[in-house]
C-alpha cells in the first residue's frame, strides 16, 4: 500500500493516495511487453530537441492545455509567445510554483491537451499512474498527453535529483500510459544540446556508448491519446 509520504513533493494531486492499491507486477510486465513490442530499443527512438518540440508539434494554437507540474512561469510564458490563443492552466503543488491549481482535481472543464514534463519520476509507480489517470478524466475524448521523464540509459540523468523516486525505462514509460487507460502514439528521446553537439553524439559517441547500453539523450517523450 502506497503512503502519502512516500509520493513524493507530487503526493498533493490524489488526497486519496493512501488508497491506491499496490501495483500488480504482472499487470505492469504485462503492459511493458507491449511498449517494448512497438519501441525494443530505446537507442532508436527519434531524437528530438526538447520534449516541447514534440508538444509544439501537436498544438494548432486554439486548444485548452492542462501542464500538470508546470513549475514556474516559463513554459508558460513560451507558450504564450508562440500561441497567444491557447488557453493554458497550470497545476503545480508547490506554493512557490505560483500556478493556477494545487491539483489536478481543482481545475474546471475538459481539456484538448496535457503535460507531464519531468514529473512523474517523482512519484512512486502507483502515485504516478494514479496522476496520470486524473490527467486522463481531465481530458475530452480523443485528447492528447505529453510525458517526459529521464533518459534512464544516460550516467547520471536520473541520481541528480534527490527528489526523484522511480526511473522510468522507455518502456515503462509507455507501460505507466497504458495503465492509466491511454493509448500510445510515439516516443521520442531528447538532447538539447547544439547542432555540432548532436552530430558528435548522433555519430560518434552514440553507436559507442550503446555497444554498452549507455545513451547521451536527456529524456524519453511519450505521446498517448485518450480513447474516443
Amino acid at each position: 500500500m502506497l503512503n502519502a509520504r512516500d509520493a513524493g513533493p507530487f503526493a498533493t494531486y490524489d488526497p486519496r493516495v493512501d488508497e491506491s492499491p499496490a501495483l500488480s507486477w504482472q499487470s505492469l510486465s504485462a503492459a511493458r511487453g507491449r511498449a517494448a513490442a512497438r519501441w525494443p530499443s530505446p537507442f532508436r527512438l527519434p531524437l528530438v530537441h526538447r520534449p516541447t518540440d514534440v508538444l509544439h508539434a501537436l498544438l494548432r494554437g486554439k486548444e485548452r492545455l492542462l501542464d500538470v507540474g508546470a513549475g514556474d512561469r516559463t513554459r508558460r510564458d513560451r507558450l504564450a509567445a508562440r500561441h497567444p490563443d491557447l488557453v493554458y492552466v497550470a497545476v503545480d503543488p508547490d506554493p512557490a510554483a505560483g500556478a493556477d491549481h494545487r491539483s489536478v482535481e481543482q481545475t474546471e472543464g475538459l481539456f484538448d491537451v496535457a503535460t507531464a514534463l519531468e514529473v512523474i519520476e517523482h512519484l512512486r509507480p502507483e502515485a504516478a499512474i494514479g496522476l496520470l489517470r486524473a490527467a486522463r478524466a481531465k481530458l475530452r475524448p480523443g485528447g492528447t498527453v505529453v510525458v517526459s521523464v529521464p533518459c534512464t540509459h544516460t550516467p547520471g540523468r536520473f541520481q541528480r535529483d534527490c527528489t526523484h523516486l522511480t526511473p522510468w525505462a522507455h518502456d515503462e514509460l509507455g507501460a505507466a500510459l497504458l495503465l492509466a487507460g491511454f493509448e500510445l502514439v510515439s516516443m521520442h528521446r531528447t538532447y538539447p544540446g547544439t547542432f555540432a553537439g548532436r552530430l558528435v553524439r548522433r555519430f560518434l559517441l552514440g553507436p559507442v556508448g550503446h555497444l554498452f547500453g549507455i545513451d547521451y539523450a536527456h529524456s524519453y517523450v511519450a505521446v498517448a491519446r485518450s480513447p474516443s
